[in-house]
């Protein structure tokens, strides 16, 4: 089976494929290698190690150990996506998988892939190639920033009900960062769809309960495209060995 690990800035996530399927989903490091024992019993076990979080080297140890195929993400990794960023070095593998993932779903054609995760990602890719995007606070960076950077407002969660017009000063924070975002993301697939007839929109990541009054016949909500993106990375370079 394959298994692909994303460290991120918040948490670990894991999901473990089986020709092409994603079998096993799961969060954090002590149910990851609980998991892979039950795994071994059965089959052997292929490694893909992502992040955009710091990877302790004692994870990386670990998981050598369990892996009779290994592999890391790193600057000149065969990839099934061209590159045409202007630093591909800098460019974050979140943002690689979750355009590999769609280009999968949607191989031909322009498409904006969106991650509303701890960051929100605006990502462009045109017949198979990445071209660069856009990067934007995501939403609980928002409600913190308002807390830090002023003397008297406070720290707001995101659950709870928007309306339109905030009564009190926790409904007001609560609109403005949670309908603010929903009108940037609206912005930029707008923006997207004026300017292309056939282009697609995919949008994945942590916020995506908020956006479903988005859907439409081209956008395609996937919560697990990352992970997707990098088992297609892990089935590409075993094919290419």
């Amino acid at each position: 089976m394959n298994l692909v690990i994303d460290v991120g800035n918040t948490r670990l996530k894991y999901a473990f494929f089986h020709l092409g399927e994603m079998r096993i989903k799961g969060v954090g490091m002590e149910e990851l290698f609980r998991t892979i024992t039950d795994v071994r019993k059965e089959h052997e076990v292929h490694v893909f190690l992502s992040g955009s979080g710091k990877i302790e080297e004692d994870l990386r140890t670990r998981l050598r150990r369990e892996a009779v195929f290994w592999l890391e993400a790193s600057p000149g990794l065969l990839l099934p996506l061209e590159i045409g960023y202007n630093t591909p070095v800098t460019l974050g593998f979140d943002r690689i998988a979750i355009c590999t993932a769609a280009r999968r779903i949607y191989p031909a054609g322009r498409l904006l892939v969106i991650d509303t995760g701890t960051a929100f990602t605006y990502n462009y890719v045109e017949n198979g190639v990445f071209l660069g995007g856009n990067i934007s606070p995501g939403l609980e960076m928002r409600f913190r920033a308002l807390h830090a950077f002023t003397e008297k407002l406070p720290y707001v969660e995101a659950r709870g009900t928007c309306t339109d017009c905030g009564r009190d000063t926790e409904q007001a924070i609560r609109n403005g960062v949670v309908n603010g975002m929903v009108f940037e993301v609206k912005g930029y697939i707008d923006d997207f769809f004026r300017y292309t007839s056939e282009g697609q929109v995919v949008i994945t990541g942590g916020s995506l309960c908020l956006l479903e009054k988005l859907q439409g016949e081209r956008i395609h909500f996937e919560e697990s495209l990352g992970m997707i993106g990098l088992n297609d990375i892990l089935e590409f370079n075993k094919k290419s060995k």
